[in-house]
């Protein structure tokens, strides 16, 4: 069960709630009550060759294939269970 945590919260915490989601936590972050993200823990990204950064980033994300049919609806509610 994903814990709900608050946009000032996640402001004031995120070194804290970056180190829960690394050992497997969930968190729906919201803006005045309303659910507006998620963070959860990713699989790890294979080895990149040094480079630009922001050319690792995006090497990594086409490995990765975050790519989805599914509405932030349909993943809000397979994350609340």
């Amino acid at each position: 069960m994903p814990e709900y945590v608050g946009i000032r919260m996640l402001k004031a915490r995120a070194g804290e709630i970056v180190r829960n989601v690394q050992r497997g936590m969930r968190y729906v972050v919201s803006i005045r009550g309303r659910p507006v993200a998620l963070i959860i823990p990713v699989e790890p990204v294979p080895e990149l060759p040094e480079q630009d950064s922001w050319e690792a980033l995006y090497q990594a994300g086409s490995l990765l294939e975050w790519k989805t049919q599914r509405t932030t609806e349909e993943l809000l509610d397979e994350v609340r269970g």
